[in-house]
């Protein structure tokens, strides 16, 4: 490969990933596409990650170029790994990896003919299927996308709006133009936001990653779903969330307005929807009360006003008969779990 540096950099983020990395990496490293830069970091794996990829690596005989990097000490999210592993990265278009999920070859083609196709895109994001830890399907995946007729930017301003984070590619200069991610925030639900301020964020209706769900997941998910209280907590917690997704975008907002003031009175139109959808998502928090009259209250207030209407059959379990949706919720997930191995339960 020539010593110019590669239009893409593709970024595959380990951290004890044994089981699934050789997997990750040769989905990789057999994209068909111009050759490319493919950055590994470790986040200080405990098993067996970083041997496995030596192996993958020392067995690659392809046009693209390759750089593992291995952490001494773990970073504490993907966010803060991102931070350090983004300052170092040479391609113009980056695009990112999961471990444990696996890209289908034609994937970092469909991304780049997205780009180029339309130099105002700042960050493309796809759709996606789901497999279980052997890699057999599980169904398709569910990818929040604006409709056709939402601008990028109205979409994203909303403090739960993100774009799945194993399918997303975003140009550098999104990040190089913002500045590092705040580790407590994930990533995809940062860089689209921010991309969207410089430009288009575009969505492809194409299914380009396999996501592993894991058993692990599984089981996390289930828990949440195993009381009324251990709902409310998570509910709450993402209310709390919500509040730091509403700074990090105010905070943007204001950087963007630097960069491109010819939207300023856009961006003010931005916070306005910033700021409804965390009085939206405030106002939510009644539906997890322990008063049942508080929780009709709370859902004939977000129904008046025409709130979270993707949300709509949730909202009124939860108001009405929050033990049956629990229930339904853990049913679905039993269900899923049978396609996973019982060994690994």
């Amino acid at each position: 490969m020539s010593e110019a540096s590669p239009f893409v950099s593709a970024v595959l983020l380990s951290y004890n990933c044994a089981e699934f990395i050789a997997e990750a990496v040769r989905s990789a490293l057999n994209q068909n596409c111009e050759p490319m830069e493919l950055v590994v970091s470790d986040d200080a794996s405990e098993d067996e990650t970083v041997a496995i990829l030596e192996r993958e690596v020392n067995s690659y005989h392809g046009p693209h170029r390759i750089d593992i990097r291995r952490r001494s000490n773990n970073s504490g999210s993907k966010s803060a790994h991102l931070n350090d592993v983004l300052r170092r990265v040479s391609g113009e278009i980056i695009v990112s990896f999961d471990a444990d999920d696996i890209s289908e070859i034609s994937r970092v083609h469909s991304i780049v003919k997205a780009f180029r196709h339309n130099p105002t895109v700042q960050a493309v994001y796809s759709a996606y299927s789901l497999i279980d830890e052997a890699g057999r399907p599980l169904g398709s995946g569910t990818v929040p996308h604006p409709p056709a007729e939402v601008n990028s930017r109205a979409w994203f301003a909303n403090v739960d709006a993100y774009a799945s984070g194993g399918t997303l590619a975003f140009r550098r200069t999104v990040f190089e133009s913002f500045g590092s991610l705040d580790p407590s925030i994930n990533e995809d639900v940062v860089l689209p936001f921010r991309a969207s301020l410089l430009g288009e964020v575009r969505y492809l209706d194409e299914e380009l990653v396999k996501v592993r769900r894991h058993s692990e997941s599984f089981t996390q998910r289930f828990d949440i779903y195993d009381s009324v209280d251990s709902y409310r907590c998570r509910f709450l917690w993402g209310i709390d969330q919500a509040r730091k997704h509403r700074d990090s975008r105010l905070s943007d907002l204001q950087t963007a307005t630097a960069l491109v003031p010819d939207h300023v009175e856009e961006f003010e139109g931005l916070r306005e929807i910033i700021s409804a959808s965390m009085a939206d998502a405030e106002s939510s928090a009644g539906l997890v009360s322990p008063s049942l009259s508080i929780r009709a209250r709370t859902f004939f207030e977000l129904l008046r006003k025409s709130s979270y209407q993707e949300a709509f059959t949730r909202d009124a379990c939860l108001a009405f008969a929050p033990k049956l949706y629990l229930q339904y919720k853990r049913r679905r997930l039993s269900t899923r779990r049978k396609h996973i191995p019982r060994e690994r339960l």
